[in-house]
């Protein structure tokens, strides 16, 4: 299963859509985009950017009037802010309406591995994590529906109203397929006693496209300050294309370690080290290649990342790494690697960057040579290794 985040913005319009509830609220990402919000009343404003918290990042403003609104954004569309030590500039936010209210309450629905995890509290905190033991949670089977009984079995509800809202999220989140589905808080109009919901967070089951047509009216994008490049798009296209699975995301275009790994436990396997080694600001990019691909489609995959590491003025070295392939072919991408080298050599000599070979499997031997022999051939900087060396000791080679 992928998850894949959702603006709050559409988060919020199919949910209210799915219970039949007319709700006003307005998607900002330009100046044009304020002109249908009405003067004389007030609204609250904040960024839609897939980050959370963000009344304690000082970016959630309530109780503006139109002309505030707008003095609100100019100003921080205009500023740089850092997040998580992340620095980029904010363009897109959500606008409602102020709505006076009093209780507030909080729901989150999981997705687990054989259950669902439904969790709820009367109470509401901006730091829900260091207050989770005032909540409760239940698991619940897929074949098992929410209704009141079970709801009043096990949370204290005290308004049928609110029982209502918690089996509506969780029915919206089972006939959409989310992953995740939190809402922190919801509360109800203090004169219509209609329902409000102030901050909603989801996550889709990309694995589930298929059955939703609607879906192709949802957004899916990048997190903050995460932009694709058009190489990352093309292999987005070719992951799209094949049956196997085709994963790359730069980092740090100008760092001094790229990756070419196999499997994603393997891919992730081989970063923690690198960072707990104390290399985290070195690593270029994320990699993930798995399912035994054909030679075409590798070859394509490894050549924008060889080519994109060639731009590097500080690239040093390349690190190869596989541990057991089950069904991956290594002949095939040993050769794909092969074919790289044939074409990009010359450059590869010239920054004078090293590979690092970690594989094994049934006739690696066959296949190492092979690339051993090309690395000699071409006088190209290399160490490689196999089942004698343990995953990670590669690694151990990097001087920087």
């Amino acid at each position: 299963m992928a998850q894949k985040a959702i603006r709050e913005f559409d988060v919020k319009n199919m949910f209210f859509d799915y219970i039949k509830h007319n709700y006003n609220w307005y998607f900002i990402s330009s100046l044009d985009d304020f002109k249908d919000i009405k003067e004389n009343k007030k609204y609250v404003i904040k960024p839609d950017e897939l980050f959370w918290k963000r009344w304690k990042l000082g970016l959630l403003w309530i109780n503006l009037e139109k002309n505030e609104l707008i003095t609100w954004y100019k100003e921080k569309i205009s500023k740089e802010i850092e997040i998580n030590s992340l620095k980029w500039f904010l363009k897109n936010f959500i606008v409602e309406e102020f709505i006076p209210h009093d209780e507030e309450f909080y729901v989150s629905i999981t997705s687990k591995r054989e259950w669902d995890e439904l969790t709820f509290s009367n109470f509401w905190w901006i730091d829900i994590e260091e207050n989770w033991e005032k909540t409760k949670s239940i698991l619940i089977s897929p074949l098992e529906k929410l209704n009141k009984e079970l709801i009043l079995k096990n949370f204290w509800v005290k308004d049928e109203k609110i029982l209502q809202v918690i089996i509506d999220l969780f029915n919206f989140y089972r006939d959409f397929d989310f992953a995740y589905l939190e809402v922190n808080p919801f509360c109800f109009n203090k004169e219509t006693k209609e329902l409000v919901i102030l901050d909603m967070v989801a996550k889709l089951d990309n694995t589930a496209f298929f059955k939703h047509n609607s879906w192709n009216n949802i957004s899916f994008p990048n997190s903050f300050w995460s932009i694709d490049l058009e190489n990352e798009k093309y292999i987005m296209d070719l992951d799209e294309k094949t049956g196997a699975s085709l994963k790359l995301k730069f980092l740090n275009l100008e760092w001094s370690i790229w990756l070419l790994l196999s499997w994603w436990w393997g891919s992730l396997v081989i970063t923690d080290t690198l960072w707990y080694l104390g290399y985290s600001k070195e690593i270029a990019n994320y990699w993930e290649l798995s399912g035994d691909p054909t030679r075409e489609y590798t070859f394509e995959y490894t050549k924008v990342l060889i080519e994109q590491m060639l731009k590097s003025k500080n690239a040093k070295y390349l690190i190869i790494a596989w541990a057991i392939a089950n069904f991956t072919q290594i002949d095939k991408t040993f050769l794909w690697i092969i074919d790289v080298l044939d074409i990009y050599y010359k450059e590869i000599i010239e920054k004078d960057i090293k590979i690092l070979v970690r594989r094994w499997w049934l006739n690696d031997k066959i296949w190492l040579k092979l690339l051993k022999d090309t690395c000699d051939k071409y006088w190209i900087k290399y160490t490689l290794t196999w089942s004698e060396t343990y995953m990670t000791d590669i690694l151990k080679e990097i001087k920087l």
